[in-house]
């Protein structure tokens, strides 16, 4: 192109030529929505078409007695990695060959690997994924899949849950029934979302650490292993971090997200919520969707540890609270700034002190097989009945066992 042949990117000054462009450019958004909804309903029939043919074949098996002498070159393998301490198992309400059976009944032919440690789990995930296993079970709680996840992102291994721990926000969050006949036929669905994952990084260390829950700084990384501390009988350790609680004192943060917008807040914690629910069933984020490709950020200033400690009672067990001075954003990236060095958190894994600290998501970088959850933009309508978001699921059954 020659000399003064440029061409122009000159804005349009008049209203008129605005007002055009903004009708030109809604039609193209209605047009783009009106195509997401079309297939949108494709994809809900084919996971209606998936709920029945799962159910179709589980009558023909138990027709045929395949689940007592099932034709084992028939069914699909899969690794499934159990926690023996996990809650169901350590109190005998549940057994690892049961496990296997309801597995058998759906059609998949489990190979258990159990779980002596995060590192174990997390190596037995890097060698399914290694050996392109298009899935990998977690028969577990919240920990155990915490651990296993980050191995998976990126690669063709898909997750399944089976929740057997003691609070097991993820299957809640997820609409996985906390009901192992229910989350088995939920698994022989293999209706799958990509889910977000969120990552801390921290300038002194070059280690990155993810969070499929939450990830905090303040009291939240004091606050955080308390309950783990009750709950395993580690009394040392729970007054040791008693006592930081106690002893802890307001920062000033300045915060630093996306595109360079700045918020400035005196607060005792500052919370990321990838998902909805953490802890004791607190709805620390009820908005939050684990496939939008953000993060929900909770700032709290003005509220001291009484008022946050009422906060966090009244959002237990999955309640909501109107607190107009919690202030909710929504962010991809961050940069936290504190005054003084506070330790910081991604769910239960806690960091020592810095001054800085950066937070980020990876938007849909893990593939999960998932329900009829709250946390979800595009729930699983057919799924088995997803549990509540606190307490024991109720199972109806229509055939008498």
């Amino acid at each position: 192109m020659g000399a003064g042949k440029k061409k122009s990117h000159t804005m349009p000054q008049s209203l008129a030529e605005v007002q055009a462009l903004h009708a030109k450019r809604l039609k193209k958004v209605e047009q783009s929505l009106a195509n997401f909804e079309k297939q949108r309903h494709k994809l809900a029939t084919l996971e209606a078409q998936l709920a029945m043919l799962v159910h179709k074949d589980i009558d023909a098996a138990a027709a045929t007695n395949a689940h007592h002498h099932p034709q084992l070159a028939k069914l699909e393998r899969a690794y499934v990695i159990v926690n023996p301490k996990s809650k169901c198992l350590a109190d005998g309400t549940m057994q690892i060959q049961t496990i296997v059976d309801e597995l058998q009944a759906v059609g998949i032919l489990a190979e258990i690997g159990l779980k002596a440690s995060g590192k174990v789990a997390r190596l037995l995930a890097r060698a399914a994924v290694k050996r392109g296993d298009p899935l990998l079970i977690v028969a577990a709680g919240d920990g155990t899949i915490e651990d296993v996840a980050p191995e998976l992102i990126g690669s063709h291994t898909a997750l399944g849950i089976l929740p057997l721990g003691t609070m097991n926000n993820l299957a809640r969050s997820l609409g996985i029934p906390l009901d192992l006949r229910a989350a088995c036929q939920l698994l022989a669905m293999r209706a799958t979302r990509h889910l977000d994952i969120g990552r801390v990084i921290t300038p002194e260390h070059s280690r990155k650490a993810y969070f499929l829950e939450t990830a905090g700084v303040g009291l939240s990384a004091i606050a955080a292993p308390l309950g783990q501390d009750v709950e395993k009988g580690r009394w040392s350790s729970l007054l040791d971090n008693l006592g930081k609680f106690f002893a802890f004192e307001t920062a000033q943060v300045t915060i630093a997200v996306d595109n360079g917008h700045i918020l400035h807040a005196e607060t005792n914690l500052i919370l990321l919520a990838n998902a909805p629910l953490f802890g004791n069933h607190m709805l620390a984020a009820p908005n939050a969707k684990m496939d939008d490709g953000l993060l929900d950020l909770a700032v709290y200033p003005g509220m001291s540890k009484i008022d946050l400690e009422s906060y966090f009672l009244g959002i237990s067990d999955g309640k909501r609270v109107n607190e107009p001075r919690v202030q909710f954003h929504q962010v991809r990236k961050l940069r936290i700034t504190a005054d003084a060095a506070l330790e910081a958190h991604a769910d239960l894994d806690v960091f020592a002190q810095q001054q800085t600290w950066e937070f980020e998501v990876l938007p849909r970088a893990l593939s999960v097989v998932v329900g009829n959850g709250l946390a979800l933009t595009m729930p699983v309508g057919a799924a088995p009945t997803p549990p509540p978001l606190a307490g024991p699921q109720l199972v109806i059954t229509s055939n008498a066992e």
